[in-house]
């Protein structure tokens, strides 16, 4: 074999997907952090709007959601909504800003349950192709994972079938592994506690071997006490040291200045931001009164501000630059008919 024939048939290096390169870019401040608000929620979010999420109807849920979004969307660098009250509405109503991200979650409402076991439950007519075409700039998948579980092996397809999905779209996927109890399982023992932890790092591993993105991730232990936090930062360096795609920490519903250390400790430990959600805006949906609500709204930006300059102190910046013959040598002349 001459040296020009195994030239010929050397595989081509992969070249860079600017399509997701450019899709993280538009999720990010412009100085590489993300700095997102969580707003995919449904049931959990009209429940805050009355004491019978009966009465409220599809209206005022589209109207809380597109209110809070223009109040929050000056300190955003993106959003993490839903097609069934926000999506397409947050774009119409010109709601959402054009130089603001945009998140879509891909999963529906809740969860499916196999012999106690959580599946995750994808929307009825909603995939990866339309969110693209709705012009969103990356895809959201909730993962329910337990590797003991006999949903596991099942789990573990939905995300290497989704990240096949994202590739030819060339739209980045976020992955955010959730632990759950399975049947028999005490929530609140010392063991079953520090499974957890462990069970959150190996996930966000699992999901990046897989081909993820980005990873959006429970906080790995607690911050309530001096060796629950330092616990807590171990935990996070080992998730950072696992994986090079960045990773973000999700609020789950705690209490602000709860969530406002954990965003602290993440970043120290080389997360870059937050997705985070009701910690930041509850008070704002759950005040009924509209002068208050108003109050609320603009509380729920300036929780956003803080933890964006507590990111930026702490955090890794995730912006990766490729210059001069690095980048020529990634997308060499001509890249674009390889490309796809």
């Amino acid at each position: 074999m001459t040296a020009a024939t195994a030239s010929a048939r050397a595989p081509k290096p992969a070249i860079p997907d600017p399509g997701k390169i450019r899709g993280l870019q538009r999720v990010t401040t412009a100085d590489g952090y993300f700095a997102i608000l969580a707003l995919d929620h449904l049931l959990s979010f009209k429940d805050l709007l009355a004491d019978d999420r009966s009465k409220v109807s599809y209206q005022q849920a589209v109207d809380a959601k597109l209110e809070l979004v223009q109040a929050v969307a000056p300190v955003a660098s993106a959003f993490l909504l839903e097609a069934q009250f926000s999506l397409a509405q947050v774009i119409a109503s010109r709601a959402l800003p054009g130089a603001t991200g945009l998140i879509s979650s891909i999963e529906g409402e809740g969860f499916d349950v196999v012999d106690g076991e959580r599946r995750t439950r994808m929307r009825p007519g909603w995939d990866v192709r339309k969110i693209r075409l709705l012009g969103a700039d990356m895809v959201k998948l909730l993962w329910f994972y337990r590797p003991e579980a006999t949903t596991a092996e099942l789990q573990r397809q939905v995300v290497r079938d989704l990240v096949v999905e994202c590739a030819a779209e060339s739209i980045p996927l976020v992955v955010e592994p959730i632990w759950f109890a399975l049947p028999g399982e005490d929530q609140k023992s010392t063991a079953w506690l520090d499974r957890r932890v462990e069970g959150i790092v190996e996930s966000a591993h699992i999901s990046a071997e897989f081909g993820a993105d980005m990873l959006k991730v429970e906080f790995p232990g607690d911050v309530s006490t001096s060796e629950g936090r330092k616990a807590a930062a171990k935990a996070c360096q080992r998730l950072n040291d696992g994986m090079k795609q960045p990773w973000v920490i999700l609020s789950a519903g705690v209490g602000y200045e709860e969530f406002r250390d954990q965003v602290e400790v993440a970043c120290s430990a080389g997360a870059s931001g937050f997705l985070g959600g009701r910690s930041i805006w509850q008070d704002a949906v759950a005040t009924r009164d509209p002068a208050a609500r108003a109050v609320a709204a603009t509380e729920a930006a300036a929780r956003l501000s803080e933890l964006t300059a507590i990111t930026r102190k702490h955090g890794r910046p995730y912006a990766p630059a490729l210059t001069g013959e690095a980048l020529a040598a990634a997308f060499p002349d001509g890249w674009y008919r390889d490309w796809q």
